[in-house]
């Protein structure tokens, strides 16, 4: 892996399961790891500031890199709160994943959905019979967010719908 690794960017993904597999990777020669807010706030915070560090004393500000995804970030207060965090964290690129695996907010009630489709109008928009994400040429409009109270809730009244949750057990 070392050699490759000084030829090509290698990043640990699904593999970055613990808080030490980063730098038992970075011993392997992979350079790379993940922000995903699955995984942890924390690790991915722990994991930025090793970067720098390693980078630092390398000698080398691109070498060590932390790159962001979000396999199961549904619409609605979580991906809100993951975008501010990649945002925190200076990513300017996330792979989004999430939204392709369920249709939009469908699971939450409808004064929900519409809540955030007020609070954000340009994040989120209704097609195929729910509010989700609006993705336009790859992008997000995150400009609601920079406005919103708090880390990244939204608006009074555009959150979680508690008393709508239904018990999985």
């Amino acid at each position: 892996m070392s050699a490759l690794a000084k030829r090509i960017p290698l990043l640990i993904d699904e593999s970055d399961g613990t808080l030490d597999a980063f730098p038992q990777a970075r011993a392997l020669g992979y350079t790379g790891v993940s922000s995903k807010s699955c995984k942890g706030f924390y690790k991915s915070t722990v994991n930025a500031a090793r970067c720098a560090q390693w980078n630092t004393a390398a000698g080398d500000a691109a070498r060590y890199f932390l790159s962001g995804e979000d396999l199961t970030m549904q619409a609605g207060l979580s991906v809100q709160q993951d975008l501010a965090l990649v945002a925190w964290l200076g990513l300017s690129h996330v792979e989004r994943n999430g939204h392709h695996y369920v249709n939009g907010l469908a699971a939450a009630p409808e004064a929900e959905q519409q809540a955030l489709l007020r609070a954000h109008p340009g994040l989120y928009e209704t097609s195929g019979g729910a509010v989700r994400l609006a993705i336009r040429d790859g992008q997000l409009d995150l400009s609601s967010l920079a406005t919103a109270p708090g880390f990244a809730t939204g608006r009074p009244g555009a959150g979680i719908s508690w008393d709508a949750m239904r018990s999985v057990y």
